[in-house]
């Protein structure tokens, strides 16, 4: 038996590729880094590089990837929405302005994301890193006029 094969090396060594993790706000984005799955992928300094939920639409029958830490907060996060489902469609959101809203011309849906307990609740109704270590997937629902 090596060093290298050494049951304490192997605890180094996977101690150097995933960093220490502590309970401490992460600055940058707000996300509290012992609250992270384990399956989200980590950088050097224990911030998350990706953190991908699945995305469903209402009439589509396929989800979709999205990494919630490419974009920059809820209006970034619509955009994306929008052009990834090809929508011309309104999407509501608890944060979105009134006069940006096409209200008779366009089909109306609304935003929502399922929490860690597993509740469905309004995106936009928390702020932005609040969000970020909550969400677990999307969902864009069709409004009944």
């Amino acid at each position: 038996m090596t060093a290298r094969d050494s049951p304490s090396s192997s605890i180094e060594s996977s101690s150097a590729v995933r960093p220490f993790l502590s309970a401490k706000p992460d600055l940058n984005i707000g996300l509290n880094i012992s609250t992270i799955p384990d399956d989200i992928d980590m950088n050097l300094q224990g911030r998350p590089t990706s953190l991908f939920v699945k995305v469903y639409m209402e009439g589509i029958p396929i989800g979709r990837k999205l990494d919630l830490i490419a974009h920059y907060g809820y209006h970034d996060l619509i955009k994306t929405l929008h052009l990834m489902f090809n929508c011309d469609a309104d999407i509501l959101w608890a944060g979105r302005d009134e006069e940006d809203s096409n209200w008779e011309k366009c089909r109306r849906y609304v935003l929502t994301y399922q929490d860690q307990e597993g509740d469905w609740l309004m995106v936009g109704d928390v702020p932005w890193e609040m969000f970020l270590s909550a969400v677990k997937r999307l969902k864009i629902t069709q409004i009944d006029r």
